[in-house]
């Protein structure tokens, strides 16, 4: 290879280098060849010899041990098969194709606050209204309120990460027959098992059902976490509300309303969601809940099994389809975005991918954003190409 053509070589590597940013793969359009090589750094920009090599010895690698890819010319047009490590079977000439490859860019964190009623009536059979706290409960009686803790706590265990839970008890704990005290008793965060757990065991049920007050105290507490992330509402209840003032011992229509408008107003505008959970038999229509927040029906849970199911419906149903990448594409309008490798997303805002403004952020719409949710598929890649070329092939 001529001096000149080796200089062009090495200033296509460099260009690549600064236009991807990290996790590079570079060489010559329509002619690269990939081959994955084990150990060294995560995919870092290192060179060993004459073959530019990522991860392996590379001093741009973070050394985390991921993949590795030789990046390496093919033989030259009728001539025979040359050593992957010799680039003078570059063209000099050729387009530069580099990209950046992001595994399982991480899921969009969402906030769900589980607004729990704790009511007197919470210490009756899930699958009756008969009293379980009697000195003689009749047999097979299943108390709701412990039946919720160990609902909550095999949900929790299994929770993704990216929802992030919290706690609202109303009324609020060693308060007054309507008390619904303001903030959370468990802050919407990463890692709240524990906590929500330890403040459920901490109180037990009692008073009345000021649904209207623990709605509209959670709205507000919201308004605090200024984060920009998704929030929703998972509102628990064994009845209709009541604690309207001058009505603290009864529904009314007014209070029925009044809970509704509250679920509506944390719509629209506040943007947040509510989900309903009725336990037990006697929950009335709950529906106009569900639907005043934008979710349709409520979950019935009249046994166990149906408490935990419609837990887990609600976390899968809110798990984002918003993934984070960890580096900004040096042409956002070329992008190869794939799950399970084989499966190529095309930019669509209906059923596809689009790329947020802020130019890290994917989101999947449609029946992507469904398989994603139901575990159709696991593993997201997105590729960068550089402004001019074709996104970097799916790399097996």
């Amino acid at each position: 290879m001529k001096a000149s053509a080796t200089a062009t070589t090495i200033a296509s590597i460099a260009a690549c280098i600064l236009a991807g940013a990290l996790s590079l793969q570079c060489g010559p359009t329509g002619s690269i060849n990939v081959e994955p090589q084990a150990g060294g750094g995560n995919r870092g920009g290192g060179i060993t010899g004459t073959s530019p090599t990522a991860g392996a010895g590379g001093t741009a690698g973070n050394g985390s041990g991921g993949t590795s890819y030789i990046i390496s010319a093919p033989p030259p047009a009728g001539g025979s098969t040359e050593s992957s490590s010799n680039l003078d079977a570059a063209p000099a000439s050729a387009e530069i194709n580099c990209g950046v490859q992001t595994q399982n860019p991480a899921p969009q964190p969402v906030y769900l606050l589980l607004v729990l009623d704790r009511s007197g009536s919470m210490t009756s059979d899930i699958a009756s209204d008969t009293d379980c706290s009697g000195r003689n409960p009749p047999a097979n009686c299943t108390a709701r309120w412990p039946t919720m803790t160990a609902s909550l706590t095999q949900v929790l265990a299994t929770s993704p990460a990216e929802v992030r839970w919290g706690l609202k008890l109303f009324t609020s704990p060693r308060g007054s027959t309507c008390t619904v005290n303001p903030g959370a008793d468990v802050a919407v965060g990463p890692n709240t098992a524990a906590q929500i757990q330890a403040a459920i065991a901490g109180t037990s049920p009692g008073n009345q059902t000021p649904t209207t007050a623990a709605i509209k105290a959670s709205v507000t507490y919201y308004g605090t976490v200024s984060d920009g992330l998704p929030h929703y509402i998972l509102l628990a209840t064994d009845g209709q509300p009541n604690c309207d003032p001058g009505t603290s011992a009864s529904v009314t229509d007014a209070s029925v309303q009044d809970t509704a408008s509250a679920i509506a107003t944390a719509l629209n505008p506040g943007g947040i969601k509510t989900y309903v959970i009725g336990i037990g038999p006697s929950t009335g229509n709950l529906d106009n809940f569900a639907q005043a927040g934008g979710t349709g029906s409520f979950f019935p849970a009249t046994s166990p099994d149906q408490l935990t199911a419609a837990l887990s419906s609600i976390i899968v149903d809110v798990a984002s389809c918003k993934f984070t990448m960890n580096a900004t594409p040096p042409d956002p309008g070329n992008l190869g975005v794939y799950l399970d490798k084989n499966t190529k997303v095309p930019l669509d805002p209906s059923d596809g991918y689009t790329l947020g403004p802020d130019g890290v952020t994917v989101t999947f719409n449609g029946s992507y954003c469904e398989g994603l949710k139901n575990g159709t598929y696991l593993v997201v890649e997105v590729f960068f190409g550089c402004p001019g070329a074709p996104p970097p092939p799916v790399i097996p």
